[in-house]
């Protein structure tokens, strides 16, 4: 189990605002980011440090899914 990476904000110009692509994150607090800047903002915003737990959709495991 690797470290969660920060999301390399320094890459944005997150006053200009993001892009719209959708390149989802999956933020460490389980929330699904449309891509790397919208969770920069969020931190900057919050004053959060939400990272990276993986990129593409968030594998939430379903508790539903397992009794099956």
């Amino acid at each position: 189990q690797s470290a969660s990476p920060k999301a390399a904000c320094g890459n944005y110009d997150i006053r200009k605002g993001c892009t719209k692509n959708f390149d989802p994150v999956c933020g460490t607090d389980s929330v699904l980011y449309g891509n790397e800047c919208l969770l920069c903002v969020q931190n900057m915003e919050r004053h959060t440090d939400v990272r990276i737990k993986n990129r593409g959709m968030c594998q939430e495991p379903s508790p539903r899914s397992s009794s099956a």
